[in-house]
């Protein structure tokens, strides 16, 4: 910048299009927060099978641990990915396309634990729609492991996916963009004032 012309340009740039992600951002939050509040109403919804536990990690944010039964009757459920698609709901645009969404796997289900179902796919998506190749190999994955490592792993892997996102969008619109829009505002308005050289 070399000029107050161009810096005042600069800062209408940065200011305006921060402005645009801070909305974006800033929608996210009560997003999250319904999205938790959901889970947790979940924590006592529907029956549990009980037994055994899975010993998900807390960074995962879940209310509570899964049953390594109820995870084992999402993951036998003997309809493909495919079919699932196919006769379950589609709310969106790319569940009409041919994505797994929440929706459909949800009614693919029934009769498991509503926990247990979100967590499974949790573990395969950061949000409701998932490509159905990569719900298949996922779901293949976690039904080949009687361990279930996999699934666990997975689940932690997506959880901080989604929780790396936010923050570094958070990083990128506090930050950077607070410090270059002072920094054009003083350059464009306030040229000779200490410090803006």
């Amino acid at each position: 910048v070399t000029t107050f012309e161009d810096a005042r340009g600069y800062f209408y740039l940065w200011f305006f299009g921060g402005s645009g992600g801070a909305g974006v951002a800033l929608r996210q939050f009560p997003l999250q927060f319904e999205k938790f509040q959901q889970l947790y109403a979940m924590a006592d919804e529907g029956q549990t099978e009980g037994g055994e536990t899975v010993g998900i990690s807390p960074l995962c944010l879940y209310p509570r641990d899964l049953s390594k039964a109820d995870i084992a009757k999402v993951l036998n459920n003997k309809l493909s990915v495919e079919l699932m698609v196919e006769k379950g709901p589609k709310p969106n645009y790319l569940s009409e396309n041919g994505y797994l969404c929440f929706q459909s796997f949800e009614a693919a289900n029934k009769g498991c634990n509503p926990l247990t179902i979100r967590a499974v796919f949790d573990a395969m998506s950061t949000g409701d729609n998932v490509s159905p190749d990569v719900a298949q190999e996922n779901l293949d994955a976690f039904s080949s492991d009687a361990s279930l490592n996999a699934f666990k792993n997975a689940l932690l892997k997506t959880k901080l996916a989604g929780f790396s996102s936010i923050a570094f969008l958070l990083f990128l619109l506090g930050p950077i963009v607070g410090s270059t829009c002072l920094d054009a505002l003083a350059a464009g308005w306030f040229p000779d004032c200490p410090g803006t050289d």
